[in-house]
């Protein structure tokens, strides 16, 4: 089955209207969406598609594989979205997830976090149509100072906290630093093979 990924795009604007059929008003074309839809692992229930940033990054990802234009594409989501989506992908995988984590004197945010058998894994979140090496330098390095601050002042049970840099698209770079960039359509991958490779990438 093919969709015309105009049609995707379409969704993703009409998708926080709360307007349960995105204004599709032809009952075929809103079936065989939601048909596609449910193909590829979008969450429907009672032929609807259920309303959650999951779901919202998931057809904005779906979109681009079906050839949707990416600027436009990037354009549909923002920061909560890919925040929330990353973490129901950790917490599918057994973490306790944190999200917005504040760290005071000096104070510095986290964006997401998951803990499992006192590994922490601390990512910061880009929401970006393009990276570049330096700028990856950059974010590596102050993702790397976030992570020994958290292992300094957290009071949690933490044996190694591991920063992980997040992005939207695939950029090129697996690592960087020894920190992985990892774009979010591999973060299940990424999860699933953590405890196979971790002990050979960056960590405090």
């Amino acid at each position: 089955m093919n969709i015309n990924p105009s049609l995707l795009i379409y969704i993703l604007d009409n998708f926080d209207s709360g307007i349960e059929n995105f204004g599709i008003v032809n009952n075929d074309i809103f079936n065989e969406m939601l048909f596609f839809l449910s193909l590829n692992n979008i969450k429907i229930k009672n032929n609807k598609v259920v309303i959650s940033s999951f779901n919202k990054l998931s057809i904005a990802l779906l979109a681009i594989r079906k050839g949707a234009d990416i600027v436009k594409v990037c354009c549909k989501i923002n920061w909560h979205d890919f925040e929330l989506f990353s973490s129901e992908i950790m917490k599918y995988h057994g973490y306790c997830v944190y999200t917005n984590f504040q760290l005071k004197s000096p104070r510095r945010e986290i964006d997401v976090i998951g803990i499992k058998s006192q590994k922490a894994l601390l990512f910061d979140c880009k929401h970006w149509k393009k990276n570049s090496l330096s700028a990856l330098e950059e974010i590596v390095e102050k993702q790397k100072e976030r992570s020994m601050l958290f292992l300094q002042k957290s009071k949690m049970k933490i044996a190694n906290a591991f920063p992980v840099v997040l992005t939207f698209l695939p950029n090129g770079f697996e690592f960087v630093y020894d920190v992985p960039i990892v774009s979010i359509d591999k973060l299940n991958s990424f999860l699933l093979d953590f405890d196979f490779y971790y002990q050979n990438i960056f960590k405090v």
